[in-house]
Parts: structure tokens; C-alpha cells; sequence
């Protein structure tokens, strides 16, 4: 008999997905602009973005052995998100030096270093708690999950609200004067608070870390899973590799890594050449997340009644329509609608992924197995992306009236070649029939809670 999700089980686990994908909806879509309005050319800012991800080299294979053997989840879950807000109140000072001096580029690089060996992790150890906790992962995780796409879309509307907070008190008082009261209310609530700043970004951003660190005492506990076998967490996750279908979709998801960075790397910019004011584009970039709610209510459908290999394969198209449409120069109106297949291009390969993972790997390698899974995709494959993206943006930057601007649809062209050889190669070459069953034996009809 199906077990049923417990109400005081699911609002933490919700509350953490809330506040982790918060963090990242407040500052991933707003940082190249950040760096740009700082006088960091947006050729540099890949480079810059890479530099933070190699801090995963380490990370995530450490944090794998730690909560594997040593540690409880929910206890470096805190410390993490800690040293994280620390990092991310720090990287605005330093970029202000930057400014000023032009000489303290070192240290905004380890900065952003020390962010991701702290963050990044947390995401597959998330992942890997909800999965042991849920009674049934496959038919629950969406139901939790999607509280990460609602932190996403409030933080990133909320960012874009304070950030332009005095022309929305001023449409306000003007389209409707019987707000009057509660506009000049709300505006002597905030009279103490400075004015609003690109580096309230990371402020924001920092004060939801500290919010997550402090939440994790009433995450559920979750204990190493000990066994009596005596190798290492991290190599015994290298045994996998014998597993063809392992093999296959780790190769798969390295080769999307490298393509997807530029989609949060140049996006934005590209809005802002489409006449889109700066601080509103992080609340129109969640336009993104607001279709991942649907696509998460419908991926057991899909797995069941398509398979793995199919509901993988339509994520991977996806990225490759949304690339098309960024290359070919079409209206705004499409632009936007190619950011609305985000919900697509998330479920159907992150969380296919995570799916699929935590079904194959033995319980007390699952925190290491799914941070394998990001170290190879985030600490490698998408550092390897952005720092090819210099290169190829440098190619597309003309000089027009002693400024330079950037030849999006051909960044996007390019990506888009690359996308079309992955797909052709990822039907041709992908088969796995024994993901498919473990698909048709986790996945019922019974619909999520």
C-alpha cells in the first residue's frame, strides 16, 4: 500500500527548496549584468563565472564521503549556507575595490571560488535528503520540488521590485490614488534601508543563505547510511561507470553542460539590447521558472507512458528550439517564449537525472552519487563552457559608436550546431533498456500527493 506524505514532513522539506533555489533566483540571472554595469566586459564575466565553479573540483566528492560516512546532512547543509552568506556579502566589496583600483580581481575569483565549494554542493545534497525521506520519491519529489521554482520567481521578482521599488511607489500613487495611504505607509517602513543597489543583489541573496543555515535544525535528521563496507564513498560511486546506462546519461548531461551556460550568460544581456530595463530583467527571466510547475506535475506521465529515453530526449530538444529562436534575431514576443521551455529543459534532464540516480544507487552512496553528478556537469563541463564562451563572444563584439555590443543571435547560432549534433548522436547511440525498466517499475499510475 502507497505510504502518504506527512504534512510536517513536507512544509520543511518545502521550506528548504524554497529557500535553496531562492539563493540562486536572486543572483544567477542578474550577475552578468551586475559585473557588466562594474566595468567587467561581458567576454570576462564567463571566465569569472567558471573560476566559481571550479570550486567544485573538491567540493562535492568531500561533501559525498562526509555526509556519506561521517556527518548528518542536515548539520553541513547549515554550515554550508553559512559560509556561503559570508562569501556573497564579501564579493560586492570586493568588486568595488575592483572598480576603484582595477587590482583586487584575484580575490573577487576566490571568492566566488570559496561561494561554490559552499553552495553548489548543497543543491545534490538537497536532493539526495528529500529523495531519502519521501516515502515515494517518485511520485513525491515533484510536489516538493516545485517550492524550489516558487523561491525562484518570488526572489527574482522581489529583487526586481526593490530594485526598482521608487517607480513602482511612483505608478502606484499614479494609476491608483486610493493606495495613496498604504504607498506612503509602506515607503516609512523602509525609510531606514538605503537606496537601492545592483549589490543588493547579493545582499538579498546572503540574507537567504543565513535564513536556510538557521532552517536546517528543523530539517529531518538524516545520519550517514553506514554500511560495513570499507572503500571510500567517492570510489565506490566510480564502480558505477560498469553501467552502461550510467555511462551513457553522465556523457550525455557533460555535453549539455557545456552549451547550457550560455543561456544565463548572455540571455539577460541580450533582453537588455531588446530595450528591457536591467533591474526589471530578473523578474521577467522567471518567466522561466513559471512553466517548470507543469512540466513537474506531468513528468511521471511522461516517464510512464514515453520513457526515460524519450522524456530525456525531449529536454535535450528543448534547449536546441530555445537556441534557434535566440539565434534567429525573431521578436521579443518569441524571445520570451523560448525563456517560457525552461520548465522543459530543467525537468525533463535535471530531475530525469536525480530520478534515475537515486533509483540505481545503493542508499549509502547516494549523496556522493549525486554529487558526482554535479561535480562532472557544474565543477567541469560548465567551466569548460564558459571559458569557451570568451573566445566565441569576443568573435561576435563590434565596436559601434566607441561601445561595444555583442552579435547575439550568432553566440546563440553556435550553440545551437553544437545542440543539433548532441541530439542527432543521443538518438542514434543512446540505448538502455534496463533504465526503461527501472523507469516502468518506479513510476505507477497512481498520480503525486
Amino acid at each position: 500500500m502507497r505510504q502518504r506524505l506527512r504534512w510536517t514532513l513536507r512544509w520543511r522539506l518545502s521550506v528548504l527548496w524554497l529557500l535553496e533555489w531562492g539563493i540562486t533566483g536572486t543572483l544567477l540571472t542578474y550577475l552578468s549584468l551586475y559585473f557588466e554595469e562594474n566595468q567587467l566586459p561581458l567576454s570576462d564575466v564567463g571566465p569569472l563565472m567558471a573560476t566559481g565553479a571550479l570550486g567544485l573540483w573538491v567540493a562535492p566528492l568531500v561533501v559525498g564521503q562526509i555526509c556519506d560516512r561521517w556527518m548528518s546532512a542536515e548539520r553541513y547543509l547549515a554550515i554550508a549556507h553559512f559560509v556561503g552568506g559570508v562569501a556573497l556579502l564579501a564579493i560586492p566589496v570586493a568588486v568595488n575595490v575592483y572598480r576603484e583600483t582595477q587590482s583586487s580581481y584575484p580575490i573577487i575569483l576566490a571568492l566566488f571560488g570559496l561561494y561554490a565549494a559552499a553552495y553548489v554542493p548543497t543543491v545534490a545534497l538537497a536532493t539526495a535528503l528529500t529523495f531519502r525521506h519521501l516515502p515515494d520519491p517518485k511520485l513525491q519529489f515533484g510536489g516538493v520540488r516545485v517550492w524550489g521554482t516558487i523561491g525562484w520567481v518570488l526572489a527574482g521578482i522581489g529583487l526586481s521590485l526593490w530594485l526598482e521599488r521608487r517607480d513602482v511607489e511612483a505608478w502606484m500613487r499614479t494609476q491608483h490614488p486610493e493606495w495613496n495611504d498604504a504607498v506612503a505607509a509602506m515607503s516609512r517602513l523602509f525609510h531606514w534601508a538605503p537606496a537601492p543597489s545592483s549589490r543588493d543583489a547579493f545582499r538579498i541573496a546572503a540574507m537567504l543563505s543565513f535564513t536556510l543555515s538557521t532552517f536546517c535544525i528543523f530539517l529531518p535528521h538524516t545520519p550517514p547510511a553506514r554500511t560495513a563496507r570499507a572503500r571510500a564513498a567517492p570510489l565506490q560511486v566510480l564502480t558505477m561507470f560498469r553501467k552502461r546506462s550510467f555511462g551513457q546519461l553522465i556523457v550525455a548531461s557533460f555535453a549539455l553542460a557545456l552549451v547550457i551556460p550560455l543561456y544565463n550568460l548572455a540571455v539577460p544581456p541580450l533582453l537588455k539590447q531588446y530595450g528591457f530595463r536591467q533591474d526589471w530583467i530578473p523578474a521577467v527571466m522567471t518567466i522561466g521558472q513559471l512553466s517548470e510547475p507543469p512540466a513537474l506535475l506531468l513528468l511521471s506521465v511522461g516517464l510512464r507512458r514515453f520513457g526515460l529515453k524519450f522524456t530525456f530526449g525531449l529536454g535535450v530538444a528543448a534547449w536546441l528550439v530555445r537556441y534557434l529562436i535566440f539565434a534567429s534575431g525573431a521578436p521579443y514576443q518569441w524571445v520570451l517564449a523560448g525563456i517560457a521551455l525552461h520548465g522543459i529543459c530543467h525537468v525533463c534532464l535535471i530531475i530525469v537525472i536525480q530520478l534515475y540516480l537515486d533509483a540505481e544507487c545503493p542508499a549509502d552512496l547516494r549523496n556522493s552519487v549525486q554529487n558526482l553528478f554535479a561535480f562532472l556537469t557544474l565543477g567541469v563541463a560548465m567551466p569548460i563552457g564558459l571559458l569557451l564562451s570568451q573566445p566565441l563572444i569576443r568573435l561576435c563584439t563590434t565596436v559601434v559608436d566607441g561601445r561595444s555590443v555583442v552579435n547575439f543571435p550568432l553566440v546563440f547560432l553556435a550553440g545551437s550546431i553544437v545542440l543539433t549534433g548532441l541530439m542527432i548522436a543521443y538518438w542514434w547511440w543512446f540505448q538502455s533498456p534496463r533504465m526503461e525498466a527501472v523507469v516502468a517499475e518506479s513510476v505507477t499510475t497512481t498520480q503525486p500527493d
